[in-house]
C-alpha cells in the first residue's frame, strides 16, 4: 500500500482519538468528508487497518486515582502481554535491530499503582527488561454511572466488533440513526463528548505500507540533550527525541518517506561528532487488547 502525507495525518488522528474530528480535518486539509471516508476504506481494504478494538476508560467508570501508563519492554517469544497488567488496552510491536537497543514491545494500560505494575512485570515470564512510564494521571471524584442498558449496548457492539467498519463508527459519532447507535454515541469518548467512557480504535499493520516507515534510532552520545535536540530538529523528517531506553540509549524518532530519506537521516547522524548509532527499530503492529472487556461487561449485566 502507498500512502501520502494526508493519509499519515488521518492515521495519526485515528491512533490518538479512534475517530476523525471531521470539521477540523476538512478545514485544515481542504478535502471532503467523502474523501476522508474513502481513504480510510482504502486502509481497511488493503489490510493496513486490520479490524477495530474497544477501549474502556476505566478511571471514568470506577472513579478514584488512576495512572495511564506505558511499559517499554524487551521480550522473548514466550512473553504473553495479557499476563503482564490487568487493564491492558493496547500492544505496540516493533522490529528491532539488534535486539535490546530499543523496546520491541510497548504496552498501554491503566493502573492505580505504578510500583506494583513494575514489580509484576518483572515477575512475568518472557520479560528480559522493562521500564514503566506515566503518560497521564486521573483523579475522578464522581465516576459516570452506567445503567444496565448502557452495559448491554457496550456488550452488543463488542460482540459485533469484528464486522465493524470505520464508516459505521463515523456515523455513530457524527450522525447516529438507530436507537442503539444513539445510545452508544452518548457513551463514546470524542472531542465533542469528553464524558464518554468507551472508544473504538483501529488495529494497524505498518508492514503493509511500501513507501513509509516510522524509525527509531538508538544512539549513545556525549552531547547534551538540548544540543542533540537542535541537531535532530534541524535535520527535519518530524525528528524528535522520545526517551532513553535502559538509561543509556537515546531514542530518536523520524518519519521516513523512502530509501532516500533513510540514507539522509543515517548519513547525517553518522557525521555528528560524539554520537554513535547503536541500533534502530521500525513500527510493526498496533493492536487493541480488549479480551478482558467481554467478561467485564457481563459482570455488570
Amino acid at each position: 500500500m502507498i500512502i501520502d502525507p494526508i493519509d499519515l495525518k488521518l492515521i495519526r488522528l485515528l491512533e490518538q482519538h479512534g475517530g476523525i474530528p471531521i470539521e477540523e480535518v476538512l478545514a485544515k486539509f481542504q478535502i471532503t468528508e467523502q474523501e476522508v471516508l474513502l481513504r480510510i476504506r482504502n486502509f481497511e481494504e488493503a489490510g493496513f487497518i486490520n479490524g477495530y478494538g474497544m477501549k474502556i476508560f476505566i478511571p471514568g467508570v470506577l472513579g478514584g486515582k488512576w495512572y495511564w501508563g506505558c511499559l517499554a519492554c524487551e521480550t522473548t517469544p514466550h512473553f504473553k502481554p495479557e499476563a503482564a497488567v490487568t487493564h491492558l488496552e493496547e500492544i505496540v510491536e516493533n522490529i528491532t535491530v539488534p535486539a535490546g537497543m530499543c523496546p520491541d514491545m510497548s504496552l498501554l494500560f491503566y493502573t492505580q499503582n505504578l510500583r506494583d505494575t513494575y514489580r509484576t512485570i518483572h515477575k512475568t515470564p518472557g520479560i528480559k527488561y522493562a521500564e514503566v512510564y506515566k503518560i497521564d494521571e486521573y483523579v475522578v471524584d464522581v465516576p459516570r454511572i452506567l445503567l444496565n442498558e448502557d452495559w448491554q449496548v457496550i456488550d452488543d457492539y463488542f460482540e459485533n466488533i469484528k464486522r465493524l467498519k470505520y464508516k459505521s463508527i463515523h456515523a455513530i459519532m457524527n450522525n447516529p440513526q438507530s436507537e442503539n447507535d444513539i445510545k452508544l454515541s452518548r457513551l463514546l469518548w470524542s472531542k465533542k463528548n469528553r464524558k464518554g467512557v468507551v472508544s473504538l480504535f483501529p488495529n494497524f499493520d505498518w508492514s503493509l505500507i511500501a513507501n513509509y516507515l516510522h524509525l527509531h534510532c538508538a544512539v549513545t552520545t556525549r552531547l547534551r540533550v538540548k544540543d542533540l535536540r537542535r541537531i535532530v530538529n534541524n535535520l527535519g523528517f518530524s525528528g524528535n527525541i522520545t526517551s532513553r531506553f535502559k538509561k543509556r540509549y537515546l531514542q530518536l524518532e523520524f518519519d521516513v518517506w523512502g530509501f532516500s530519506d533513510l540514507q539522509t537521516i543515517l548519513g547525517a547522524l553518522k557525521d555528528v561528532g560524539k554520537l554513535t548509532i547503536e541500533g534502530y527499530s521500525l513500527a510493526h503492529k498496533n493492536r487493541v487488547y480488549h479480551d478482558w472487556i467481554k467478561a467485564y461487561t457481563r459482570e455488570h449485566l
